[in-house]
C-alpha cells in the first residue's frame, strides 16, 4: 500500500507542476468564469489520471489521492470548478470499474465536490478552510470506500496510514499551489506596475509606445488621439494635489466608459491621455461629442485634443506619432490664444470702468464746488463777483484734467528719431534747473560720457522726465538732493531719477501707475500713467523703488538704437 501511495503522490505533484506551467494567470475564486472552468477541468483530468493509474480491476478497489484535486479546485477556483472536478473524477471512477458494485465511491466523490464548494465559501481563514475541506473530503472518501467494500473488511492500520498520508499530501499540495500562486501574483503585480500608471490604472507612456508601434506595424486603420487636461497645473496650485488626482482619475474612468472599443489607452503625461481605437467615418463627430461635451460636462474640466488616422494621413509610424503631437500643440495654442484674448478683453473692460469711475470722481469735485457757489450767489442776485476766481480755478482744473485724460486715452502719433539720451536729459535740466535751485535743492549728475543713442520722441521723453523731476521736488519738503543718472545696461539705456524725500509707503507702490491714483492733494493721478504709456510706446519699461524716510528712485529703460538696428 505504501508503494501505491508514493506513486499517487508522485503523479499528483507532477500534475500540479504541469498546471503551474499551463495556467500562467493567477487563479482566484473571482477570476473570469472561463478560466475557473478550465482550471476545474484540468484538476478533473489530474484526478482522472490518478484514478486510472491507481485503479484496479472490477473486483478490486483501493483508496487514493484522486480526491485532493477537488480540494484544490474548491480552494483556488471556487465552487463551480470543484463541482466540475468532482463530476469528472466520479465519472472516470465509475467507468474504470465498468459499472460494478462500487457505486457509492463515485457518488461520494460527486458529493465531496458540492460539500467542499460550500465549505470554502463560508471560511475566510486559509488554514481553517484548508483543514475543514481536507477532513471533510477524507471522511467522504472513507465513507464511500467503506460502503462499497464493506465495513468488516476495513483494517485500522492501513486506514490510519492512508489518512495521515492523505492529510500530509493535501497540505503539501496546497503549499505547492499557494506558493506558486504567490509567486505568480508578485510577478503579475510587478508586470502591472511596470506597465501601468499607478494613479489611473491605464498604460504608462513607455508601454503605450511599444504597443502602439506593434499596432502600426500591423498596418490596421486606426485613430490615435492625444488629450490634454487644461488648467490642471493651476488647479494643483489652487486646490492641492488631492483634487487634481481625483480629477485625473475621473477623466480616466470616463475615457474607459466612452471608448469601450479602444485598443490602447494610456496616461501619456502628467495631465495627458492617449487613446487608440478603430477609425471610422464618424470619428470626427464622435470625438467632438465625447471630448468637447460629455467628459468636460461630467468632470468639469476643459480638454484639448489632437488626432490623426493611420494610414490615411500618414503611413510612417514615427511621423504619424509626431503629427498627432503637433495637432495637439496647435489645439492648445489656439485655445490659449482664445483665452488670452478673452482675458485681455475683460481687462480692457475693467480698465475702462476704473477710468470712468476715476474721471467721474475727479470731475464731480470741482462741479460740486461750482454748483455750491452758484447756489450761494442766488441769494446775492446771482452776483458771482466774489466767487469768480474760485469758480474759474475749478473750471480750469476740470479743463486740465480733461486734457490729461485725453492725452492718456487717445493714441498719439509716435515720431521717434535717433537721439542720445544725454541730449534729451540736458534739455530737461535746462527747463527745471531754476526751479530746483529756487527751492533750495541740490542737483547731482551721473551721466555716461559715451552717447547712448535711442529711437525716441524727444518731446514725449522730455515730458516724462519733467514729470519725474517735479514729482521728486514735491517729495522733498526741505533741502534735498536730486540725482539724475544715465548709463548703459546690456541692450538698454537707463535713466534714473532719485530724490531724498519722504519716500512712498509699500502699500502704494503697486498703485502708482494706475490712473487717478495720487498721494498728492492737488494731483490728478494721471501723470505717472501717462509717463508709463509713453515709455511703453518706446519699447521700454519704467519701475520704482522706494523706502519711507529715505527717498525714491524711478528707473526708465529704453532699447538702444544700435540694438534695434541690429535686430532689424
Amino acid at each position: 500500500m505504501l508503494r501505491d501511495l508514493v506513486l499517487n503522490a508522485a503523479v499528483l505533484i507532477s500534475g500540479l507542476y504541469a498546471g503551474s506551467l499551463l495556467f500562467r494567470n493567477v487563479m482566484f475564486p473571482d477570476s473570469p468564469w472561463r478560466e475557473r472552468l478550465l482550471y476545474g477541468i484540468f484538476q478533473g483530468v489530474n484526478s482522472a489520471l490518478l484514478i486510472v493509474l491507481h485503479g484496479q480491476a472490477a473486483e478490486g478497489y483501493a483508496l487514493g489521492f484522486y480526491v485532493i484535486p477537488i480540494i484544490l479546485s474548491a480552494l483556488y477556483s471556487g465552487g463551480a470548478a470543484a463541482i466540475v472536478t468532482s463530476l469528472i473524477a466520479a465519472a472516470v471512477l465509475f467507468l474504470v470499474h465498468h459499472g460494478s458494485v462500487f457505486l457509492f465511491s463515485p457518488l461520494t466523490i460527486a458529493l465531496t465536490g458540492f460539500g467542499c464548494s460550500l465549505i470554502a465559501v463560508r471560511w475566510n481563514n486559509r488554514w481553517a478552510r484548508l483543514s475543514v475541506v481536507t477532513f471533510f473530503a477524507l471522511a467522504m472518501h472513507l465513507i464511500g470506500f467503506g460502503i462499497d467494500i464493506g465495513w468488516e473488511s476495513l483494517f485500522w492500520e492501513p486506514i490510519v496510514l492512508f489518512s495521515s498520508s492523505f492529510i500530509g499530501v493535501a497540505f503539501a499540495a496546497d503549499m505547492f499551489v499557494h506558493f506558486d500562486y504567490t509567486r505568480r501574483t508578485l510577478e503579475y503585480e510587478k508586470a502591472y506596475l511596470t506597465q501601468h500608471d499607478v494613479l489611473t490604472g491605464l498604460l504608462n507612456f513607455q508601454t503605450f509606445q511599444v504597443r502602439l508601434q506593434q499596432l502600426l506595424l500591423r498596418d490596421e486603420r486606426l485613430c490615435f488621439v492625444l488629450i490634454d487636461c487644461d488648467d490642471v497645473k493651476s488647479l494643483n496650485f489652487e486646490q492641492g494635489t488631492d483634487t487634481v488626482d481625483n480629477t485625473l482619475q475621473q477623466v480616466a474612468l470616463l475615457l474607459r466608459a466612452c471608448f469601450p472599443q479602444a485598443w490602447l489607452m494610456a496616461r501619456y503625461g502628467s495631465d495627458e491621455f492617449a487613446v487608440v481605437f478603430p477609425a471610422s467615418e464618424m470619428t470626427p463627430s464622435f470625438l467632438e461629442d465625447i471630448l468637447e461635451r460629455q467628459i468636460p460636462e461630467r468632470a468639469d474640466i476643459q480638454l484639448s485634443y489632437g488626432y490623426a488616422v493611420f494610414p490615411d494621413e500618414e503611413q510612417d509610424p514615427a511621423a504619424f506619432t509626431i503629427l498627432v503631437q503637433q495637432r495637439l500643440m496647435e489645439t492648445k495654442r489656439r485655445f490659449w490664444l482664445e483665452r488670452e484674448a478673452h482675458w485681455l478683453h475683460n481687462e480692457r473692460l475693467k480698465a475702462v470702468g476704473q477710468l470712468a469711475a476715476g474721471m467721474a470722481h475727479e470731475i464731480r469735485n470741482p462741479l460740486t464746488t461750482v454748483k455750491g457757489f452758484l447756489q450761494v450767489s442766488r441769494e446775492n442776485n446771482y452776483n458771482i463777483a466774489a466767487y469768480y476766481d474760485i469758480i474759474m480755478h475749478e473750471i480750469k482744473r476740470m479743463s486740465e484734467l480733461t486734457a490729461e485724460f485725453l492725452q492718456f486715452s487717445k493714441p498719439n502719433e509716435h515720431r521717434p528719431k535717433r537721439l542720445s539720451l544725454q541730449e534729451c536729459l540736458y534739455t530737461v535740466m535746462q527747463l527745471t534747473q531754476s526751479e530746483i535751485v529756487s527751492q533750495g535743492h541740490q542737483l547731482e549728475f551721473d551721466v555716461d560720457e559715451t552717447p547712448l543713442y535711442a529711437m525716441i520722441d524727444k518731446d514725449k521723453i522730455s515730458q516724462v522726465l519733467v514729470n519725474l523731476v517735479r514729482n521728486a521736488l514735491e517729495a522733498m519738503n526741505r533741502s534735498g538732493m536730486l540725482t539724475v543718472s544715465v548709463f548703459q545696461r546690456g541692450e538698454f539705456g537707463v535713466i534714473e531719477v532719485s530724490d531724498t524725500g519722504t519716500g512712498i509707503a509699500p502699500e502704494h507702490l503697486d498703485l502708482l501707475f494706475q490712473p487717478f491714483f495720487s498721494t498728492k492733494s492737488k494731483g490728478t493721478g494721471l501723470g505717472l500713467s501717462i509717463s508709463q504709456k509713453i515709455v511703453n510706446e518706446h519699447g521700454g519699461f519704467i519701475s520704482v523703488r522706494s523706502r519711507e524716510g529715505k527717498g525714491t528712485t524711478f528707473t526708465i529703460r529704453i532699447p538702444l538704437a544700435v540694438m534695434v538696428e541690429s535686430a532689424v
